[in-house]
């Protein structure tokens, strides 16, 4: 079963044309990894797939429900029901500074879904344990390094009980001691199965966890298929120069 189908996706920034007619399927319990060049517009893809972005064409279909169906978007009342199955950790965290650990993860659960607040706090607790920060509940985001800020993140984004998860460069302020603490439950939720979306420069990440690999340069998706494909017998030489490029 395909979670997300993405056809002919377009998005322009004035002049500026960041994508061209993308298109990519992702099936239930798959990774996918999105690497590719800085400028390629990969977090603008994962931002139009959570409606955080408005795309200027295509069509966007999550678990058979179209957010963007020929370049029109479904109602907002709509849309937001068809993301709320969707996560995202962004790369900046975005913690509640002024919030707790134990506040920043029952506050979506609280305010949005009205879950009770003793239910929210129970599940938080299992889930910074799942991520090994159960010590840091009552810890502010000014006292956690930057890979626990991280896993925190990814925390919050499971509170929300999602079928799928996006990650946008999560590890790209990390130093690599820092990155391999987050990159470890990444692997974990692979392994469980979660379905995944990652935008990464970790080749080494997406080389050993992701099913799928997509290559996006400012051309749009240049090249997909499994970690095999793409990292051992590429089809395209600017998808073999950049991977060279990385891995010397």
């Amino acid at each position: 079963m395909n979670m997300i189908e993405v056809k002919n996706l377009s998005k322009s920034f004035g002049a500026l044309k960041v994508l061209d007619n993308v298109s990519f399927d992702v099936e239930a319990g798959q990774t996918v990894a999105v690497i590719g060049p800085s400028g390629a517009g990969k977090s603008t893809m994962l931002r139009c797939l959570i409606n955080l972005e408005k795309a200027d064409g295509g069509d966007i279909v999550i678990e058979g429900r179209p957010l963007l169906r020929g370049g029109v978007y479904v109602k907002e009342s709509e849309a937001r029901e068809v993301c709320s199955k969707m996560s995202m950790v962004f790369q900046s965290f975005n913690l509640f500074p002024h919030m707790s650990v134990l506040d920043n993860l029952i506050m979506a659960p609280v305010t949005v879904r009205k879950e009770n607040k003793d239910s929210a706090k129970e599940r938080a607790m299992q889930t910074l344990e799942e991520v090994g920060l159960s010590e840091k509940a009552a810890a502010y985001p000014s006292e956690l390094s930057g890979g626990q800020a991280q896993r925190v993140a990814i925390a919050r984004a499971l509170m929300m009980n999602p079928d799928v998860l996006l990650f946008d460069e999560p590890t790209s302020s990390l130093d690599p001691q820092l990155t391999a603490e987050v990159l470890a439950v990444m692997r974990r939720l692979s392994q469980k199965r979660m379905t995944m979306i990652v935008v990464t420069h970790e080749m080494g990440f997406a080389k050993e966890a992701a099913d799928k690999i997509l290559f996006m340069t400012d051309e749009g998706i240049i090249g997909q298929g499994t970690k095999e494909e793409i990292f051992d017998a590429p089809k395209d030489p600017r998808i073999r120069e950049f991977i060279e490029s990385i891995l010397k």
